[in-house]
């Protein structure tokens, strides 16, 4: 059977880039082109490459699962000075070696010992949650977030060390802001100045130091166990825990996990809340629909070393490819009503989630932390459903911004109350 040509143009090199335009919007961008084209396939000039925009649900499984092999990852150019060698810039047999070491730092005894530590923390974050004013929404999982984090994987303790916490955490928020100040031959909406990126190298530079310190130290938790993992190089391991300990995981628990208030808040009609205390399964199916809905990444990009061909249309090498999580996620032949959030789409289906949903990436390249980050979010909501009803303050504008990572624009302020009226609720915890 022939290849198709993909829809769209390229436009002319500079001329026709259309960076600003799509950074400003992505969501917007990317609907536009899809409804102009009739295609959930489409080229495009972004970053003055030409770029093979995919939004199909079926073609991003096609590509995350298939065709590795014809793709580098496309994060090297921006972010590698950021966080330095490791699993993000890694291609072909060298990422497949270094995933399998990685995965034996997450195995099953690493994760019940990371659950004594959630429990722990999410126990006093929540049992603290103030009732008697709104809560700014973002604000708080981040901050419950971060302290997760870096508890679990620097095993730094909160309260007997709480000044290296806090220069930890200032660290990590101005390393982020290099991520957001990439030094580019033009400025994209969301960036800051280059001097932030100066700022953010120093940060990581400080933060490394920390990190080898607490290997020194330490001779137990998540940080030994790094230490004493084979890496080609101790370099790889450091790095591997600054990406750990860094703003991008809290950032993404603190998007899912704020998004999962507002939705449920605003169109749980049919009380999927009250029925999730003690229906643990239902719990899986809320946070399947908010990661559909909302996914914190607006989706990935990729550098084409090899032709190929994605959902019958031929994609050139030298081609950039965007795959787009978001509106692969509201993909209308996968999901009917894309845009209505319906927990009960995933009764029975949680397994089948793997092949439709791309949160946490998919295929060979797919999170490898991704079974604590379920931990964590299966935590907070089992904790914060068994003790609270909530509500967003009225008035509030609720837009999203999806780049670099989603949120709402505005911190969104939550009432909390109690389950005065109701029985005293057990948690049940999902195994």
């Amino acid at each position: 059977m022939e290849s198709k040509t993909v829809p769209g143009s390229a436009g002319f090199s500079v001329f026709g880039d259309k960076s600003v335009k799509f950074y400003k919007n992505v969501v917007d961008f990317v609907q536009q082109n899809i409804n102009q084209h009739n295609s959930r396939i489409f080229l495009s000039r972004i970053l003055n490459k030409s770029t093979v925009f995919i939004a199909s649900n079926t073609a991003v499984r096609e590509l995350l699962h298939n065709k590795t092999d014809y793709m580098d990852l496309g994060y090297k150019a921006f972010m590698h000075e950021i966080y330095g060698d490791g699993i993000i810039f890694c291609d072909g047999q060298e990422a497949d070696n270094l995933r399998t070491l990685l995965q034996m730092t997450m195995a099953q005894d690493t994760i019940r010992n990371f659950q004594e530590v959630i429990n722990r923390l999410v126990t006093k974050a929540v049992i603290k949650l103030d009732t008697s004013s709104p809560v700014p929404m973002y604000t708080f999982f981040k901050q419950l977030a971060t302290e997760l984090c870096i508890s679990m994987f620097l095993d730094v303790d909160f309260e007997t060390s709480s000044e290296l916490a806090e220069e930890i955490c200032a660290l990590t928020t101005t390393h982020w802001h290099g991520i957001i100040s990439i030094p580019l031959t033009f400025t994209l909406p969301y960036m800051q100045s280059s001097s932030s990126y100066s700022k953010a190298l120093e940060a990581k530079a400080r933060l490394l130091q920390i990190i080898q310190q607490r290997i020194q130290q330490t001779d137990a938790g998540f940080v030994h166990t790094v230490s004493k993992t084979d890496f080609v190089s101790d370099e790889l391991g450091t790095n591997y825990l600054l990406l750990l300990t860094s703003a991008l995981v809290p950032k993404a628990l603190a998007s899912i996990l704020t998004s999962f208030v507002i939705a449920t808040s605003l169109h749980d009609k049919s009380g999927y809340l009250e029925k999730a205390v003690d229906d643990p399964d239902i719990v899986d199916w809320l946070l399947l629909e908010v990661q559909r809905l909302y996914p914190p990444f607006f989706g990935g990009r990729r550098l084409v070393r090899q032709d190929c061909i994605i959902d019958g249309f031929k994609i050139p090498k030298g081609y950039c490819v965007m795959y787009c999580t978001h509106a692969a996620h509201r993909d209308p032949k996968v999901f009917p009503d894309p845009d209505t959030f319906l927990p009960s789409r995933w009764k029975d289906k949680f397994l089948e989630a793997r092949d439709t949903l791309f949160t946490f990436g998919s295929g060979s390249r797919s999170c490898i932390g991704q079974h604590v980050v379920w931990t964590i979010l299966r935590t907070v909501v089992q904790k914060l459903i068994a003790q609270y009803r909530w509500e967003v303050v009225e008035g509030q504008s609720l837009e999203y911004k999806w780049l670099p990572v989603a949120r709402p624009k505005e911190n969104v302020m939550v009432q909390f109350s109690k389950w005065n009226s109701k029985p005293e609720r057990q948690e049940k915890v999902h195994n």
